[in-house]
């Protein structure tokens, strides 16, 4: 009877072991697929670091609402922006907030070379025509997720950056058009790796 009982609490204890490894299994498993269809349209790497943005992230912004809250957002990792074939400078990467995640997209109507000193662009957006004297502008947009939503394009503002030993780094303040449900300013910094 002993013996019995003791096979008994036995079996047991592996049914429930391996169920509980199943369970996890099947748990892991669908973790992972969350987070790859999660980021399938999503560009750059997945926003890193955790608690509130500070110095230690690479790229950091802030935002103002219309009902005057500050969000801010931002990314521990730095970010690659190389130019692209078409001769552009383009930064995309997913930022962490305590409200949602975002998208930030700057991108230059020419190339940034590897060393540059600071250049100040306007955030008005390209001009119809391409530039040809080199850097003047820049177009800036955030992206919000968590849900996915519409981009925002800034509609004025200034975005300073210059580029050392292919790492380009530069700061920007801008605004958006007044449309609901848009911020109304953004401001922030950032540093990435051609």
């Amino acid at each position: 009877m002993r013996r019995a009982l003791i096979g008994t609490r036995q079996r047991t204890a592996i049914t429930i072991i391996v169920l509980v490894s199943v369970a996890l299994f099947i748990g892991m498993g669908l973790w992972a697929a969350w987070l790859i269809i999660d980021n399938i349209d999503a560009p750059g790497a997945a926003a890193t670091g955790s608690g509130p943005c500070g110095t230690a992230d690479a790229v950091n912004i802030q935002l103002l609402t219309v009902e005057g809250q500050t969000v801010q957002a931002c990314t521990r990792d730095r970010p690659a922006c190389p130019n692209a074939s078409v001769g552009r400078f383009g930064l995309s990467n997913q930022l962490r907030s305590s409200s949602r995640r975002y998208i930030l997209t700057i991108q230059f109507d020419a190339a940034l070379p590897a060393e540059s000193n600071e250049q100040s662009l306007d955030l008005a957006g390209f001009p119809p025509e391409p530039a040809s004297s080199g850097l003047s502008r820049a177009i800036l947009q955030l992206t919000p997720r968590d849900p996915t939503a519409d981009g925002y394009t800034t509609k004025s503002g200034s975005l300073a950056v210059s580029s050392t030993h292919g790492v380009a780094s530069g700061q920007f303040d801008g605004t958006f058009p007044p449309l609901p449900g848009w911020p109304l300013k953004i401001a922030g910094t950032f540093a990435c790796n051609h």
